[in-house]
């Protein structure tokens, strides 16, 4: 019994060995966190590196389109200023040409002017001219529409104005047409134009167109319908008057 302890208690302890793994084990745990990491980063790197690659190949195209579009849009500008251009140059060809005529215009004018004043001051010398009829015109229109062209004149010594109002009959036979005026009233010194429309009642045929000046001194004067000359001897009879057609220029 005695020697059964002393056996016993002369024996060492003994501790059991840990295993390689157990003892690497945080080396082990880090170098597959450091593996799947590089994995991860390299398989993200390149999935960015092909985004980038498709992005930039679809911006390039879309660039393209861009320059296209702006090509064309820069050639229609360039062929819009061109037509714009050509424009220019014949509306500035056409002003100079009007500039040109309307400088004449005004130059015969003034040189008509001249003319005319010369011409009246030698009529006031000669004792004037008592108001008259100088011209009557008278134009066919569309629609049995008429047009009248109505020139007055008086040369006085004394520069007495001419006023008074217009008649203008149509005659054919024993009937008698009033012409309607918007304005039968003329005041001048020297010379007055009057003009207007009317309208030509269905089946009348005018033979006489009759001017008539209602004023200080009176003056009636008679035109023949189709050539507008002055008519010196009325025929005694309705039946002397010759037949004219409508046609007065």
């Amino acid at each position: 019994m005695q020697n059964t302890e002393t056996n016993t208690a002369s024996q060492p302890t003994q501790t059991p060995k840990k295993s390689f793994i157990q003892e690497n084990m945080p080396l082990i745990v880090g170098g597959v966190v450091l593996c799947l990491g590089s994995t991860l980063l390299g398989y993200t790197v390149g999935h960015r590196q092909g985004l980038t690659a498709v992005g930039y190949d679809a911006d390039a195209e879309q660039l393209v389109e861009v320059v296209k579009q702006q090509k064309a849009t820069l050639g229609h500008l360039n062929k819009g200023l061109n037509a714009a251009v050509q424009e220019r140059d014949v509306a500035v060809s056409n002003s100079n040409d009007l500039l040109q005529a309307l400088n004449k215009a005004n130059a015969d004018k003034v040189q008509g002017d001249i003319t005319s004043a010369i011409y009246r001051d030698i009529l006031k010398q000669r004792g004037g001219l008592s108001l008259t009829i100088q011209n009557l015109a008278v134009k066919s229109l569309p629609e049995n529409a008429y047009e009248y062209q109505l020139d007055l004149i008086q040369v006085s010594p004394s520069n007495r104005r001419a006023s008074g109002s217009v008649e203008i009959r149509l005659i054919s036979g024993t009937e008698v047409l009033t012409v309607p005026m918007e304005d039968a009233n003329f005041n001048f010194a020297d010379y007055e134009r009057l003009t207007g429309r009317w309208t030509m009642p269905k089946g009348f045929n005018p033979q006489f167109i009759e001017i008539r000046l209602n004023g200080a001194t009176p003056v009636i004067k008679r035109f023949a319908w189709s050539r507008g000359q002055a008519v010196e001897n009325t025929a005694a009879f309705a039946a002397e008057v010759p037949q004219a057609e409508a046609n007065s220029q």
